[in-house]
């Protein structure tokens, strides 16, 4: 009885599939955001759909459709950095360099964007979207100690260089 009750919630999640994903777009939308900045958001949301769509069989946990989803998105913003790292390191010839003076002038974001990804991903998700930490760690695939300890290297490496800058 409790598989046929899994098997039907399973399958209400499949024929709900786009009224559930709208309700999540803009959680997914301020990841991409957040994670891979304004002008890569809606491509990150519609991979998300796209991957979601054609996944959804691997969902094990109906319930757990919303942070699945939010997982994905995370992946999508990933998969993003890969492909700029790549195309960075292949024009790097091109890359320009800020003069001293700009290097001073450094905002918050821009600190937060200097993090290695899975450190930025941790910070955002946790302080500017307001996951927890076990939250956190289920949508990462890692243990909540791990986390935390994420979270606290990045608030060190954030705090120095917010010295650096205000130097």
């Amino acid at each position: 009885m409790a598989g046929s009750a899994l098997t039907d919630a399973a399958e209400a999640v499949r024929s709900d599939f786009d009224e559930r994903f709208a309700v999540m777009r803009p959680r997914l939308l301020a990841i991409g955001t957040s994670l891979a900045g304004p002008d890569a958001a809606e491509d990150i949301v519609q991979d998300t759909y796209l991957r979601g769509r054609s996944k959804i069989d691997q969902l094990r946990d109906p319930s757990a459709f919303d942070a699945w989803l939010a997982r994905i998105a995370v992946n999508a913003c990933y998969n993003h950095h890969r492909g700029l790292r790549r195309l960075v390191s292949d024009f790097s010839a091109f890359e320009h360099r800020r003069s001293s003076t700009e290097a001073r002038d450094v905002g918050l974001r821009e600190l937060i964007e200097r993090l290695p990804a899975r450190e930025r991903t941790v910070v955002v998700l946790h302080y500017g979207h307001g996951y927890g930490l076990h939250e956190i760690a289920d949508f990462l695939g890692l243990t909540h100690t791990n986390v935390r300890s994420i979270v606290h290297r990045a608030r060190k490496r954030l705090a120095a260089q917010w010295e650096e800058s205000q130097a």
